[in-house]
This record gives structure tokens, C-alpha cells and sequence, in this order.
């Protein structure tokens, strides 16, 4: 064999060397890049389980949220509708219909007193509900982050100051009107003996004047009362 024909042998077998390793290093090559990809796979598929895990946990404390506001505005509204009820009872004590007998008018002056103050403990209960509430709301609002707090924070604040608004100036009228109509039966109570029902135009009369306009006046009195109050609530909502 010539040195030309070994020269050629040489080369192609280092072309084969060459081409040997470089198809090995193609290989690993693949294979880092397949390795990666499955990292950067895995990874992605972390990050998305944690998102959606996160995302997950939102939704329900929102949930979680909701459930409580509903809570709210229906105590609240069931609170309203026994105060209601209760209301109902002092306003039949003053009907000239429950005013025919001398001993009813008594029992009525007392069972008016009474009313009163339990209408007055109610007031209380449904004001301090707002209180509670609120401190169970920022408990809430203070498990979330960023814009989601914010706009919870500012619904509940609504919500919140809405209804606070209303009721507060419901009840600071309503107070006045209670003692007024108090009053009014108290003043039948104490003339009990020298009045008398006019059933048919629903009036209790009295023979004296005197006692007549005082009478008058008493009733004028809640009237006036219950209509301030009716505008203190319209002025209430249209702020709100």
C-alpha cells in the first residue's frame, strides 16, 4: 500500500471518527433539549397547578364572602320584620275599636309601656348587628390581596353605610314617634272614665272641650311625627 492509498485510508477514518462523535454529540444534544423541555414542561405544569390552586382558594373565599353578606342582609331583615310586628302591637293599643271599656284602657297603657321598651331593646339588637358585622367583614376582606381587597372593602363598605344610614335615621325618629304614641294612650288611660268611641268614624270623643283638643294635639302630634320621619327615610335613600 502506497502512501497516498494509507494517507486515504487515514482520513477516511477520521471522517468516520468525526463523524462518529459528532452524531453522538447531535444525540446528547436531543437529548439535553429533551430534558429541558420536560423541565420547563414540568415546571409550567407547577406553576398552573398553583395557580389554578390559588385561584381556586379566591373563588371560594369570595364565595365564602357572599354567603356572608347574604347572612347579614337577612338577619337584618328578619329583625326588621319582628320589629315590624312588634310596632303593629302598639299602634292596635291606640285604635279607638280597643278603647270601648274603662279596664281595657288600663291594661292597654301598660301593655303600651311595656311594648315600648321591648320596641326599644329591639333598636338596639338590629343596630348592633351593623357592629358585628363589620368586624367579621374586615376578618373576610383581610384574606384577600391587591384589587380583589379593594373592591370587596368597597362593597361591603356600601352595603354597610346603605343600610346603617337607613336604619339609623329610621330609629332616631322613631323614638319620638314611640313616645307620642305613648303618650297618647297614657292620656286615654288617665281619662278613661269620661271618654267614649265613636266606632263608625273611628274617634274617641270627650264631652269637654278641653280634653277634646288636648287630645287633638296628641294625635297631630304623631301624625306630624311619622311624616317627618317618612321624608328623614326618602332623604336617606336618595343620598344613597
Amino acid at each position: 500500500m502506497n502512501i497516498k492509498a494509507w494517507n486515504a485510508l487515514l482520513v477516511i477514518a477520521l471522517l468516520i471518527v468525526l463523524a462518529g462523535g459528532g452524531y453522538i454529540l447531535y444525540q446528547n444534544n436531543i437529548q439535553k433539549q429533551q430534558e429541558v423541555s420536560e423541565e420547563e414542561a414540568l415546571v409550567l405544569a407547577q406553576e398552573k397547578e398553583e395557580a389554578d390552586r390559588l385561584e381556586q382558594e379566591r373563588l371560594t373565599r369570595l364565595q365564602g364572602f357572599e354567603g356572608f353578606l347574604n347572612n347579614f342582609l337577612q338577619e337584618v331583615q328578619v329583625q326588621a320584620v319582628s320589629y315590624k310586628k312588634s310596632r303593629a302591637v302598639l299602634n292596635e293599643l291606640s285604635k279607638p275599636s280597643n278603647l270601648g271599656e274603662p279596664e281595657y284602657i288600663e291594661e292597654n297603657a301598660r301593655l303600651a309601656e311595656s311594648t315600648v321598651m321591648s320596641l326599644q331593646l329591639q333598636m338596639d339588637d338590629i343596630m348592633s348587628i351593623f357592629g358585628a358585622a363589620d368586624q367579621q367583614a374586615q376578618d373576610l376582606i383581610h384574606q384577600f390581596e391587591g384589587e380583589t381587597q379593594l373592591t370587596i372593602q368597597k362593597n361591603w363598605t356600601d352595603v354597610r353605610d346603605q343600610n346603617t344610614t337607613k336604619y339609623t335615621a329610621f330609629f332616631a325618629m322613631e323614638q319620638d314617634v314611640l313616645m307620642a304614641q305613648l303618650k297618647l294612650i297614657e292620656f286615654y288611660a288617665e281619662h278613661r272614665e269620661v271618654l267614649s268611641v265613636d266606632v263608625a268614624n273611628d274617634r274617641v270623643l270627650f264631652e269637654s272641650v278641653e280634653l277634646q283638643e288636648q287630645e287633638a294635639l296628641l294625635r297631630g302630634e304623631i301624625i306630624e311625627l311619622k311624616a317627618s320621619q317618612k321624608d328623614v327615610l326618602k332623604a336617606a335613600s336618595a343620598n344613597n
